[in-house]
């Protein structure tokens, strides 16, 4: 039997190099955001894990 294995997952730091407009980190429960720097208004958005974060980068950039 083989694996099959998809692509990797993205990192953190791999979410901030992809987007480097957006301040990313990781709040106090584990949850991460990204803010989007020198925006006004401020603009926050989150996700639970690096690829959810990514998700909601990409969602946010599409609809504005």
């Amino acid at each position: 039997m083989t694996a099959v294995s998809g692509p990797a997952l993205p990192s953190l730091d791999g979410v901030a190099g992809e987007f480097p407009r957006w301040h990313c980190w990781e709040g106090v429960a584990g949850m991460l955001y990204a803010k989007l720097e020198r925006a006004s208004p401020p603009v926050v958005v989150r996700g639970a894990d690096p690829a959810a974060l990514r998700d909601s980068i990409v969602r946010w950039l599409a609809d504005h």
